[in-house]
């Protein structure tokens, strides 16, 4: 289909965005994301309106039908052009509900784009008679990622803010979201959503795409920018306008979702594969440089963490188990998921990094979040702005060059009723080359429990050091432990963080 067809005069469908979305724009001057942040402002001091769902067919497919509907490539955004960067559309259905509008920039001006249901294949989907029309849920960016001669998707953006980078060799896991609101608060979390997108039209020699959007929710409306650099690091430089229709206290910044379901130290499961995860780790950089490795879990009931710091230097989810060995699942690719890493731009003030883990009986949940948290809360009426950059990548020792938790395990001491054990294994850095007769010594200090004995011990065939952490909990409370190796009192690794919860 010629593209022509695709893209219709933007003032023929100025009534019918402004009656989907709830919003009044018309072009009177070039448009810029100056334009999308007035258009947030607008729209935060305002009562909120929900967008109407879809109706139909569309809405009532499952997860298999949705899955199996395809967009014929032929019909792709910039297919016809010389440059790097082609868009696929996804229609909405299933869960995504939700209609969005898409815009096109090209030299300041702004074509809607239009779809029609002959850009999509209904053959596998079931549907007797495919829709006519359709309307559209979010898009995907495709580019010669992996090999010059293939494109691969590098991002999509579907569901609510939910976005999803990769890096070269990587497949879909972790996401990022535009914001969280009142996450694990005991109030009703809110999950805001994207409601409009502009697609930057690049350059043919252009190794990067900008990408602006309108988030809205209850509690604000704000403009995003978002420039996309695909790569072995695809890199997300971000920037965040957020306009507040409410107070907040806890507005969660540059959000990060993933699953973990079992790891080394989960209960023994009936499942032929060693561990389930996007992610085994939140890792931070505080802006004193300390690095902090937290693993993750799947907890018996909601686990709430946090790591204060003023001006962090970036925090993440990393997925540091890169062994298909760790897995076995040869269709998931687990040890190819994203970690996803927030580098704040500028100062972000005093705050905390909040890690939230839900407990969940199904690998297909997300359950583990993370996010920055302000020390201040977000007031009604007030602007916020917030810089960061996000990256997609499979190099996590760069992230610390210092030793690196590789694993961590946990057990019952023998004939010692109530006591515990965790085992921290550390390699990288200046471990590899230590020789077991090395004096290297533990930091170890715990809360909440009682330290029984620490000691150390080297695995020369696997270049790395064993830390057994023994302790024995002070009834139901939590214990959080801090621990690190050192050599004649210099630091060898990161700093190993975590709680038991009894």
């Amino acid at each position: 289909m010629p593209l022509t067809r695709l893209l219709v005069p933007f003032l023929a469908l100025v009534c019918l965005f402004g009656m989907m979305r709830g919003i009044a724009f018309a072009q009177t001057a070039p448009f810029d994301f100056a334009a999308v942040e007035d258009e947030a402002r607008k729209l935060a001091s305002a009562p909120y309106r929900e967008v109407p769902s879809i109706e139909g067919d569309m809405r009532k497919l499952g997860y298999d039908q949705y899955r199996a509907l395809r967009t014929r490539p032929e019909t792709a955004l910039w297919r016809g052009s010389k440059g790097q960067f082609r868009v696929e559309f996804f229609p909405a259905g299933f869960i995504y509900e939700k209609p969005v509008s898409i815009g096109i920039v090209e030299n300041g001006n702004v074509t809607p784009m239009a779809i029609d249901s002959g850009q999509f294949d209904f053959s596998d989907t079931g549907l007797k008679d495919p829709p006519k029309q359709v309307s559209l849920a979010g898009f995907k960016i495709t580019y010669p990622l992996n090999r010059p001669d293939k494109l691969d998707e590098v991002i999509s953006f579907l569901g609510a803010s939910y976005f999803r980078p990769i890096g070269r060799g990587q497949g879909y896991g972790s996401a990022a979201r535009g914001l969280a609101v009142d996450t694990a608060t005991g109030r009703p979390e809110e999950f805001p959503t994207f409601r409009s997108f502009w697609l930057v039209k690049p350059a043919d020699d252009a190794n990067e795409l900008v990408v602006w959007a309108l988030l809205d929710s209850p509690a604000a409306a704000g403009a995003f920018a978002f420039t996309i650099r695909p790569g072995g690091r695809t890199i997300l430089d971000t920037k965040a306008v957020l306009f507040m229709r409410h107070d907040v206290s806890v507005l969660g910044i540059a959000p990060l979702t993933s699953m973990f379901f079992a790891g080394k130290a989960s209960p023994p499961r009936d499942d032929y594969r060693p561990e389930i995860h996007d992610a085994d780790g939140l890792f931070m950089v505080t802006s004193k440089g300390e690095r902090i490795w937290r693993p993750l879990a799947n907890p018996s009931s909601l686990g709430v963490s946090s790591f204060a710091d003023t001006n962090p230097r970036g925090f993440g989810l990393l997925q540091r188990e890169r062994g298909f060995a760790q897995y076995q699942d040869s269709s998931a690719r687990l040890e190819a998921r994203p970690s996803l890493w927030v580098e704040p731009v500028g100062d972000w003030g005093d705050g905390e990094v909040r890690l939230v883990e839900i407990p969940t009986q199904a690998e297909t949940n997300d359950n583990i979040v993370a996010f920055w948290v302000s020390r201040w809360p977000a007031k009604q009426g007030s602007r916020l702005e917030y810089r960061y950059r996000l990256s997609a990548l499979s190099d996590e020792a760069a992230l610390s060059p210092t030793a690196r938790v590789v694993a961590t395990r946990t057990a019952a001491i023998p004939y010692s009723g109530k006591g515990r054990r965790v085992v921290v294994e550390f390699a990288g850095g200046d471990l590899a080359a230590l020789q077991p007769e090395q004096p290297v010594n533990a930091n170890v200090s715990i809360a909440g429990g009682k330290l029984l004995r620490t000691y150390v011990e080297a695995v020369p065939s696997e270049k790395s050091w064993r830390l057994f952490i023994d302790f024995e909990p002070e009834g139901k409370k939590p214990v959080d432990m801090r621990a690190a190796l050192t050599l004649r009192g210099s630091p060898l690794t990161e700093t190993f963080v975590t709680v038991h919860r009894p």
